[in-house]
């Protein structure tokens, strides 16, 4: 396998910070992500099912709106328990202190809506993943959280969990998070999705026509944040949608929206996992 990223650049051009009463809003303008990505295919299970994750994808454009499969939205009646009169629109490059409104915040539930114009007659589905990021900006094996790993050894990272809130069923993907179970030495939770069989089923975000994260509290149901997430993306088959980061004595969210070629395998070469 062989593995080429070229031109990766994440400097901050600028930053801005912005106050709304006592919100403080943070914005960051970074360059794209040109990478680069060449590389072999990891084969992955799942209840004896096969996942493929993504090799190179250059030549797939979001195709044409005709003989299209539009993702439906999920429990909708559930969804209403949500209170969302305060949530706050984050964009691309954003970053807002989640403790700004509740020092003591931690019980956390990190959701996925979305719907996709899919050509052909697959249904377009996003698997979730969480990488457990250390100082050194690497992750290990064990904290890379995804669908053959759904739960941290900490206990604080919950894939299709949702703190028995019921809000599972009504989001497109759900993540159940305890900021205070995450170990001292993680420094960021970078959560991050990729298309399932994106190449055998000619997909790529470009075909995403509304794509939201979102943040509730766990303990309120109230929603904290919501942010559009697919936004100048084309034949991107995985993401960076954001980071949850240790600032001082709190935790901070930084609205990313980085879209790589190459899938699962793109972001684990990201993060320092070694794939085969």
């Amino acid at each position: 396998m062989a593995i080429i990223i070229d031109n990766t650049n994440k400097k901050i051009i600028t930053s801005q910070k912005k106050q709304y009463g006592k919100l403080i809003i943070e914005t960051s303008i970074r360059p794209e992500n040109n990478s680069t990505i060449a590389m072999g295919v990891k084969q992955c299970t799942e209840e004896n099912n096969s996942k493929n994750t993504n090799n190179l994808y250059s030549n797939v454009t979001a195709g044409p709106k005709e003989s299209a499969i539009v993702k439906p939205n999920n429990n909708m009646e559930k969804r209403k328990l949500v209170d969302v009169t305060k949530s706050i629109k984050l964009g691309k490059g954003q970053k807002l202190s989640l403790n700004q409104n509740a020092k003591n915040l931690s019980k956390l539930i990190l959701t996925l809506d979305y719907n996709a114009i899919s050509k052909g007659p697959n249904e377009f589905d996003l698997d979730v993943s969480v990488f457990m990021v250390d100082i050194n900006g690497k992750t290990i094996e064990k904290d890379f959280i995804f669908y053959e790993n759904t739960k941290s050894t900490c206990g604080g990272i919950v894939i299709k969990a949702d703190h028995n809130t019921s809000l599972k069923d009504a989001y497109n993907e759900c993540i159940q998070l305890d900021l205070n179970l995450i170990p001292s030495n993680i420094e960021k939770l970078a959560f991050t999705v990729t298309i399932y069989e994106a190449d055998e089923r000619l997909q790529n975000f470009g075909q995403l026509t509304d794509g939201y994260f979102r943040i509730i509290a766990g303990d309120s149901k109230q929603e904290i944040l919501n942010y559009k997430f697919n936004e100048n993306l084309s034949v991107q088959t995985a993401m960076v949608v954001a980071e949850i980061y240790r600032y001082k004595s709190e935790w901070k969210i930084n609205c990313i929206g980085s879209g790589f070629t190459g899938g699962l395998q793109a972001l684990c070469d990201n993060y320092g996992i070694a794939t085969v």
